[in-house]
């Protein structure tokens, strides 16, 4: 199963409403790559990435999207990370990115103890 892929225009304001789900390993790290890459081809004040439907990501998925953020910002749009799966939690815990993300997560209370999303934070 690869990754799946669907987009929102708003085109009024200029923002992109992006849903991610499945598999976003470094089995589809190009295809997943270039898709991003076109995208910020275009010009978006914004971009939203649901990242709710993420099923399975590895290290290679996570880079694409920490380089989505980046090479957004150097274009002067704003990248955000909204919804986040379980997936996608355990390798921002992991590798403590809350910090540098700096992107609202909501977890349920059953995982209140398996995560600890101290490092980075200036809590620990």
């Amino acid at each position: 199963m690869s990754f799946e892929w669907n987009t929102e225009r708003i085109q009024n304001d200029n923002v992109l409403k992006l849903w991610i789900g499945g598999e976003v390993t470094i089995y589809y790290a190009s295809e997943f790559k270039e898709k991003l890459d076109s995208i910020l081809k275009e010009s978006w004040k914004s971009i939203e990435l649901d990242l709710s439907k993420i099923s399975k990501m590895d290290t290679s998925g996570l880079q694409i999207l920490l380089a989505l953020k980046k090479e957004a910002k150097s274009k002067n749009s704003t990248v955000r990370f909204v919804n986040h799966s379980h997936a996608v939690l355990k390798l921002i815990d992991l590798y403590g990115l809350t910090g540098f993300l700096r992107d609202k997560i909501k977890l349920q209370k059953e995982d209140l103890k398996e995560f600890s999303f101290l490092y980075g934070t200036g809590k620990n």
